[in-house]
């Protein structure tokens, strides 16, 4: 009799802190469990001739706005992955939002746009039609063991993670909280799930509620620096939540 919500963390870390929502991502849900982060990173069109991240900077900043990166939308933590990726290094890249991954993808494969990151381009890098420039997470993708992190390319904490959770209704009894988390963690650790999950570029990571607290409050304040930097809030109209 207990519903649940399962989430990106978008309207919980992104869009309160770009308009007003009505309800309060902390005191409105209980964190249950974290089920999903998704492993993937920045592609651009080989057209372009960039080989490497760097070889991408160079190009950006020697012609500033040349470049095209597709979102799926205002709003969305993957227009938040280009506008860190703007603010940290200092280049000039052109934003432009779609309705959804699956409509800037059709877009990218011809070239019409440059750039993407999201996790449905992974297939068409294997098939050697994208070159994958990063990872965006903590780790290297297995799939992709050459392809260097942010991090290790000298840009930490500019990942802007897209992860999901389980939340419940303010309220809801701890012991129900409890013992959904402990069978969300006892499927996770299973070699099934982790070998499915790796299949869709997913990683689990084990967090208790307590720790998904501190997590939601540390993304939230990432982003919001990033939402302050680039004057999202102010300019730009809030369109989806992925």
């Amino acid at each position: 009799g207990y519903t649940f919500l399962l989430t990106p963390n978008a309207p919980l870390s992104v869009l309160p802190t770009m308009r007003k929502t009505a309800y309060d991502p902390v005191k409105s849900f209980d964190p249950v469990a974290r089920v999903g982060d998704l492993v993937c990173g920045f592609v651009i069109h080989q057209s372009v001739g960039v080989k490497t991240f760097k070889e991408m900077v160079e190009y950006a900043k020697k012609n500033p706005g040349k470049l095209v990166y597709g979102s799926a939308g205002l709003g969305t933590a993957t227009q938040l992955r280009i506008e860190m990726l703007k603010y940290r290094a200092g280049i000039d890249i052109l934003h432009v939002p779609y309705r959804g991954s699956a409509d800037a993808l059709n877009d990218l494969l011809p070239g019409t746009i440059q750039m993407m990151c999201e996790i449905n381009v992974l297939p068409h890098v294997k098939a050697g039609k994208l070159t994958l420039l990063n990872i965006n997470h903590s780790a290297r993708h297995p799939e992709f063991p050459d392809v260097p992190t942010l991090t290790e390319l000298g840009y930490p904490d500019s990942d802007v993670p897209i992860w999901y959770s389980l939340y419940a209704p303010a309220g809801t009894p701890k012991d129900i909280v409890d013992t959904i988390n402990a069978k969300v963690v006892e499927i996770a650790k299973t070699d099934d799930m982790k070998a499915r999950m790796t299949s869709i570029n997913v990683e689990v990571p084990l967090q208790t509620p307590a720790e998904m607290v501190k997590h939601l409050e540390i993304d939230t304040v990432r982003n919001a620096a990033v939402i302050k930097a680039a004057d999202m809030a102010e300019n730009s109209p809030v369109r989806g939540c992925m």
